[in-house]
């Protein structure tokens, strides 16, 4: 454990974004699962914006939520084709 104030303090900090990025790294992968499982529009659509909204946050990078969004659609497109 530290003893320096600041260290102890940068702990308690380190500790509260772990969670709250966490929280939305669950939201986005699980909208993202929903998603290419189903196929439907709706989940899609929630999926970018939980994507959208990690990325805002600063949790991925630009180039990942290109990356996981090109593979939904794909994953999804091909759910639907396999469908009709």
């Amino acid at each position: 454990m530290a003893n320096i104030k600041t260290n102890i303090k940068s702990i308690r900090k380190t500790a509260k974004r772990q969670k709250r990025n966490q929280s939305v790294k669950t939201t986005y992968k699980n909208n993202i699962k929903r998603a290419r499982n189903s196929g439907k529009l709706t989940d899609l659509s929630k999926s970018y914006k939980s994507i959208d909204s990690a990325l805002a946050k600063g949790i991925i990078t630009k180039n990942k939520a290109n990356r996981l969004k090109s593979r939904t659609i794909k994953a999804a497109n091909k759910i639907n084709k396999t469908k009709a």
